[in-house]
């Protein structure tokens, strides 16, 4: 066997171990119930396989009091599934320490207070200021 063939040896045990591995995750999520409908499962292997999600909010609307709300990609997990969502909501390139609240806690107390859900992320800024006013840019992250 030479160098350069067991250099491909080595690559399609690599790519069979990484398999079986996912395989055991999925198998595992499975039992224990945290994957539960195809959309979920499809997301997941998409969670797997493509480059984090990330972006700008470009568009913001007022939802309820000091909350709002703004669009992002469909093919995400959210908190509406169980608690799963991997998505950073960040202030001017710093992340806000508040993910997963309920929305009436966003729309009353503010304060950074953000929930992924569904294609939406509902939030609040740092101050309780406008988003689309107070100048600071406002992104999100999935993190994984």
């Amino acid at each position: 066997m030479t160098l350069h063939s067991s250099g491909k040896v080595f690559r399609a045990i690599s790519i069979v171990g990484v398999s079986g591995y996912l395989f055991s995750v999925l198998i595992y999520l499975l039992a224990k119930k945290r994957l539960e409908s195809p959309i979920k499962l499809s997301s997941l292997v998409k969670s797997l396989f493509l480059k984090p999600y990330a972006g700008c909010l470009t568009i913001i609307e007022p939802y309820k009091e000091k909350a709002f709300r703004a669009p992002v990609s469909h093919d995400l997990i959210s908190d509406k599934e169980d608690d799963m969502s991997m998505l950073v909501l960040y202030e001017d390139g710093y992340p806000l320490t508040q993910p997963k609240c309920a929305h009436i806690d966003i729309a009353e107390k503010g304060n950074g207070r953000y929930s992924h859900w569904g294609a939406s992320i509902i939030f609040s800024t740092s101050d309780n200021s406008d988003p689309r006013t107070n100048g600071r840019v406002y992104s999100v992250r999935e993190v994984r």
